[in-house]
């Protein structure tokens, strides 16, 4: 049986919590120091706030977030019917506060609530770390290949570049930006949107200093970062060395660095983001397949062959671009995909050799469908007669875009590219993403604006 995307998510987030990276892993506490765990023995207070459910195995942790959360006070560990449950695997609306272990409410009680934002957020991270049940650092290897030593935890980051911007929101850590550049957020919809999104937008956006072609370093420095995330094609790779921040660089152009580039973001932000990213990839892969196994039957040479355009009509994606991994993604073989490069400058002569069926044009850079669909030159073209133009969405990341919502954009354009063919419900599929991994609830009206033929 064929397991649906919008019934998986019970178990994707346990697919993380199975499967700790190495830089995961607790550091060994120093022989001279030994660490103090708290004794799970000690007999609890008797107006403790809520009861919790936990191994004896996991009990110390738990203590350690317990008391520093709230101090003089000692946790009610109880055999049943608690209110937080400390669980091991698939949990629905988990929080992995240590890699394979989940914290799941049980009541509505708000101490209990309390306790489990506080053990995913930096302060409980580092009560975790205090005693040797976390990390202090994390090695990773970016995409760019350098290898990064990253303290723990990580507090305050700013990105660089609008796509790894969604990276972080979508593995839960949005609320440790500082500074941050928003593709998607720089018209007056998207900027509406994002605020709607994260109250701190206005806060917080920065596309002024910091993007893919510059980096101000002296605004970085008042803001004391943890962490800068960049793109590996930046412009000011090298002028950031003088921070001393530890930098991590982004390059995810196909489905496989993508999901690479999410798994990345995860091990950067604790147990919790790395659940997230893993549920992401497994989610990803769910729609990656529905689409794949329902279009199988069409053969190669009858795909529908798509143009995408970028922000000018004469701007076609590369072959090593995302855009055509979108394409190819969505059941659709992409005309441009021998191009070399990312844009490239075509004349109109050459789409009318290509003569696609669908022209898809981005949300940005003042793109329209009515640049194509009213120039009566592009009037030769299948695509503009049969009504074929449609605009990629966006809600604010760019559905196009090597971001986590693009996997919304494989459903949106595999609608599109085979109707009646794929069972897949861009409505639904959006309702339950923004709910899942921006733990925004998107409004009817929304999604409908997303989801619509144009």
């Amino acid at each position: 049986m064929k397991i649906k995307p919008t019934f998986l998510f019970i178990l994707l987030l346990a697919l993380a919590a199975c499967r700790p990276s190495a830089a995961e892993q607790p550091a060994p506490a120093a022989e001279t120091a030994p660490t103090a765990v708290p004794d799970p023995t000690i007999a609890p207070d008797p107006t403790s706030r809520f009861t919790i459910q936990a191994d004896e195995a996991v009990r110390g942790a738990v203590m350690a977030v317990y008391t520093t959360l709230f101090p003089d006070e000692q946790p009610d560990f109880v055999a049943a019917a608690a209110d937080l449950l400390v669980t091991a695997g698939a949990a629905e609306n988990a929080a992995y506060f240590l890699p394979g272990v989940a914290l799941v409410a049980q009541t509505a009680s708000a101490d209990a609530a309390d306790f489990i934002t506080f053990a995913i957020s930096p302060d409980g991270q580092q009560a975790l770390i205090d005693i040797g049940a976390l990390p202090a650092s994390v090695t990773v290897t970016d995409q760019a290949g350098n290898t990064v030593a990253v303290p723990q935890p990580v507090r305050r980051v700013i990105s660089a570049h609008g796509p790894t911007t969604f990276l972080v929101y979508g593995v839960g850590a949005g609320d440790r930006l500082v500074a941050a550049s928003y593709l998607g957020a720089r018209d007056p919809a998207g900027a509406a949107a994002m605020a709607r999104m994260d109250p701190r937008f206005e806060e917080i956006k920065g596309d002024d200093a910091f993007a893919q072609r510059s980096f101000n370093v002296e605004t970085a420095a008042t803001l004391a970062p943890d962490l800068i995330l960049g793109a590996a094609r930046s412009e000011w790779l090298g002028t950031t060395a003088e921070l001393g921040v530890p930098t991590i660089l982004f390059e995810a152009e196909t489905p496989e660095r993508l999901q690479e580039a999410i798994r990345l973001s995860g091990q950067l932000f604790g147990p919790h983001a790395a659940a997230q990213a893993e549920a992401w990839i497994a989610y990803y892969e769910a729609i990656l397949n529905t689409v794949r196994e329902e279009t199988a039957a069409v053969p190669a040479d009858q795909r529908v062959r798509v143009l995408f355009t970028g922000s000018d009509p004469l701007q076609a994606a590369s072959g090593e671009m995302y855009q055509t991994s979108l394409i190819e993604a969505a059941g659709g073989e992409s005309v441009s995909v021998d191009l070399p490069g990312y844009w490239n400058d075509v004349n109109l002569e050459q789409i009318a050799v290509w003569n696609p069926d669908v022209i898809v044009i981005p949300p940005y850079g003042g793109a329209t469908i009515a640049a194509i669909t009213d120039s009566p030159e592009w009037q030769v073209l299948d695509a503009v007669q049969n009504g074929r133009v449609y605009q990629m969405p966006k809600l604010v990341a760019p559905w196009d875009t090597p971001a986590p919502d693009s996997v919304l954009g494989i459903v949106w354009l595999a609608e599109r590219l085979h109707p009646g063919v794929v069972s897949l419900s861009c409505a639904a599929e959006t309702r339950i993403f923004y709910n899942i991994f921006y733990g925004y609830d998107i409004t009817a009206e929304e999604i409908a604006a997303l989801c619509g033929s144009e």
